[in-house]
């Protein structure tokens, strides 16, 4: 797990920057991604840099130089096959303890002209190959972009080219990427605390690696079933020489995985969060599991102060954080690194992968009534208010995933912002519309809130506690089971572990891993100091008295606008920050500052 980056020599040059300094500086700021070394190095036309955070061999570093400096790579993550792999350039290595630095898997794949291999590689990882000979860069990244990549495509003797990456928009821009502006995200962002369409250098591109395990899933009809395979899954997933934990809620998919890593014999700690206030029917279902599996159960217990971190991690991800789970989230990563944890399993992807969320359920059921709309509330965040305003929508879809109510842009963003087709629930990814409407929200989620709210979250909230967080049901072949609407609810997971898991796990409804924001923001909250303020409430992309209007109703009751709010302040807490900082947020004839 590391903060990786690279530039080109000569895209540095044009750009007026010192390139090994730039690289140096953009490495730098990674930091809390790589605590344990930093390495820059040139590779031909390319320069690369890392920020190593040491899960793997102690000794090893990175950027990695090939014997005779042709290839030199970079990694960011980690090959959970690489005991597999290692077959094919050093045979006998895969039964060792101790592997070497998996970044040099893709070094040595590309070097033997073995690309095929780049196509097996499971795990969570972005790497990056130069050849110092013939200036190409070999990229890739796993298949839901659980590692983050960012890159910036520049026009270079009339054709576009790949000139920067990073694992951070922080470390793009010290190597000359410009900002984007943000009316290419604002209003999508205010609606549903992520940006459906991602700012121009996060490319969303199928890789090599995707292409093929796609091509082999379709080849491959005859898949093991479910358990076996998310017990594979899990087995590489805890095949490392540091110390492993389980994030553990209580719900169906940690519980899974709690009953996996007690099949292999492992007896890991679980980590549970529960904040001040809140039902305790996930805590009781995780003390059920953890005694069933033999599991070391350790309470994670949060109030308010979860939201001093706000400020620390909107700095490290270098934007504004749209899904506050991101502070529980990291809050049972620090507990867990407090005790020496340096990889924690979490259950990112069952959701979409079984067709998991309510809203699915709904979708499948749902039906279209466009002539009450009219009629639909425009304030409220209940779940009845939500479906008649999802089937009164031009795509239900969106609609349903809207954390924000369609007056809150109203009364209070700018008319600019309100005015946006996703507060009318336009279809946010029209050519899925033709589809089978279930299937095609699961497929826009793993092309979208998956890979640009929920990985994200868990990537910034784990490494920021010096952690390498896990999704053992991203890692495997569990796709194959989630493909049509006979998955629903997640039924060939439970009938997979319905044996094993106690009743308190298969009677809990869906919670997601939730902050009481409704509550704190009804009582004596800090952030609420931080809407008041003169600075805050002229923002530019607000309408005047709009803040106030919106916490008014929301402390009357009149409204559960608590993620609303809390989207107000994450945006303006990214505004302070370095990245973000400015005097005003003029607004343009986009629809955002």
């Amino acid at each position: 797990m590391c903060g990786i980056v690279g530039a080109r020599h000569d895209w540095l040059v044009e750009n007026r920057l010192d390139p090994e300094r730039a690289l140096r500086d953009a490495v730098a700021t990674m930091a809390w991604r790589g605590p344990d070394g930093q390495g820059v190095v040139r590779a031909g036309a390319w320069w690369l840099g890392c920020a190593r955070l040491a899960i793997g061999p102690a000794r090893s570093r990175q950027p990695v130089v090939r014997l005779g400096g042709r290839f030199v790579g970079v990694m960011n993550g980690a090959i959970t096959n690489a005991r597999e792999l290692w077959r094919h350039f050093l045979p006998g290595l895969e039964g060792r303890h101790d592997l070497p630095n998996d970044a040099w898997l893709p070094v040595l794949a590309v070097e033997r002209g073995k690309h095929e291999i780049l196509a097996q590689l499971r795990g969570h990882h972005a790497f990056a190959v130069a050849d110092t000979q013939t200036g190409e860069l070999f990229t890739g990244n796993d298949e839901y972009g659980e590692k983050p990549w960012f890159e910036w495509v520049s026009n270079q003797a009339g054709r576009p080219t790949l000139v920067a990456f990073a694992s951070t928009p922080v470390a793009l821009r010290k190597v000359g990427a410009p900002a984007p502006p943000p009316e290419h995200w604002l209003a999508e962002w205010f609606r549903f605390g992520w940006r459906p369409r991602e700012v121009p250098q996060m490319t969303d591109k199928p890789t090599a690696e995707w292409r093929a395990r796609q091509e082999r899933r379709e080849r491959s009809p005859e898949a093991p079933g479910v358990r076996t395979a998310l017990l594979t899954s899990v087995a590489r997933c805890i095949d490392t020489r540091v110390p492993v934990a389980l994030a553990l809620s209580g719900g169906l998919d940690s519980s899974c995985l709690a009953v996996a890593v007690h099949a292999h014999g492992k007896h890991v700690p679980a980590y549970q969060l529960r904040a001040a206030g809140a039902p305790a029917a996930e805590r009781d279902a995780a003390q059920a599991i953890a005694a069933r599996t033999q599991l070391d159960l350790r309470r994670v217990d949060v109030d308010r102060e979860v939201a001093d971190a706000l400020p620390f991690l909107t700095e490290c991800a270098g934007l504004p954080l749209g899904d506050p789970s991101i502070l529980a989230m990291h809050a049972l990563a620090r507990a867990a690194a407090a005790d020496g944890i340096r990889v924690l399993l979490s259950g990112e992807g069952a959701d979409e992968l079984f067709l998991g969320y309510r809203r699915y359920r709904a979708l499948a059921r749902l039906p279209r009534t466009t002539w009450l709309r009219a009629l639909a509330p425009q304030w409220s965040m209940r779940y009845g208010a939500r479906m008649l305003r999802a089937m009164t929508a031009p795509d239900p879809a969106t609609a349903l995933l809207a954390v924000t109510p369609p007056a809150f842009g109203a009364e209070v963003l700018a008319p600019e912002l309100a005015a946006q087709g996703c507060w009318r629930d336009e279809a946010l990814h029209p050519v899925l519309q033709s589809q089978d409407r279930v299937l095609a929200a699961r497929d826009a989620d793993l092309r979208g809130y998956l890979r640009f709210d929920l990985l994200p979250k868990v990537d910034v909230a784990c490494m920021a506690a010096g952690i390498e967080a896990r999704a053992p049901f991203l890692e495997g072949d569990c796709a194959a089971f989630g493909q049509t609407r006979d998955a629903l609810g997640k039924r060939p997971l439970r009938a997979a572990f319905a044996n094993d898991l106690p009743p308190e796990v298969l009677r809990l409804p869906k919670t997601g891993f939730a902050l009481p924001l409704d509550r704190w923001f009804r009582g004596d909250l800090p952030w609420l100091d931080l809407l008041r303020e003169p600075t805050t409430c002229q923002r530019r992309h607000l309408r005047p008295g709009g803040i106030a209007r919106a916490i008014d109703r929301h402390r009357s009751g009149k409204a559960d606008l608590g993620h609303a709010l809390y989207l107000l302040v994450a945006y303006e807490t990214w505004l302070r920050s370095p990245e973000g900082n400015t005097d005003s947020v003029p607004t343009g004839p986009g629809g955002g500052p």
